[in-house]
């Protein structure tokens, strides 16, 4: 199912060019932030390489996440930008996120065994952008993220008599946050 909606995306924005007549060309977004929610506050960075034509643009993005638990997103981005100047832009990112270490922190003391699985993640906002160099723009956007993580923990439980036995717990993780980045352009 996910792959026919990538595939239905990216027809449509191929078609939308062909359509204008206009040529598409090859653009970077990279930029750095912070996600703000319940939990301390985390560093997010990504880096996003798509096509551009008109006022459209299309990528493939990956990126590092520090809040809560760090994990590494991998999605895919689309901007429309707006204005006289197009220096207005709305974004949307969805795609799945991987958790980059496999065991849990402070907040469970003991555990015998113990599995992270990664989840959705998404990233909806709005922002804008300004001229910075030739071809290249510093933007600044604001938007509301979601990431979800599951892990799965097994404890020994060892009774005076008797055989031991693991007991497993099941914990879902999800946040939803702002984020506020600023980034390149190019």
């Amino acid at each position: 199912m996910k792959k026919i909606a990538y595939t239905i995306l990216g027809l449509f924005f191929l078609c939308s060019a062909i359509a204008q007549n206009i040529k598409p060309r090859f653009s970077s977004v990279n930029s750095i932030g912070f996600a703000i929610g319940e939990s301390t506050p985390g560093l997010v960075s990504e880096t996003i390489n798509g096509i551009k034509f008109s006022n459209w643009f299309s990528g493939i993005g990956i990126g590092i996440d520090n809040y809560h638990y760090k994990t590494l997103p991998l999605f895919i981005d689309g901007r429309w930008f707006f204005g006289d100047d197009k220096s207005g832009f709305i974004y949307g990112d969805i795609g799945y996120n991987f958790p980059m270490k496999n065991k849990p922190g402070k907040e469970i003391y003991y555990y015998d065994s113990y599995h992270f699985t990664g989840g959705v993640y998404t990233d909806i906002g709005i922002g804008f952008k300004t001229k910075f160099i030739k071809e290249s723009s510093l933007l600044l956007s604001l938007g509301h993220s979601y990431k979800k993580l599951q892990t799965k923990i097994g404890v020994n439980i060892c009774p005076f008599i008797g055989p031991c036995y693991v007991d497993y717990s099941k914990y879902d993780f999800r946040f939803g946050r702002m984020i506020l980045k600023a980034g390149l352009v190019f």
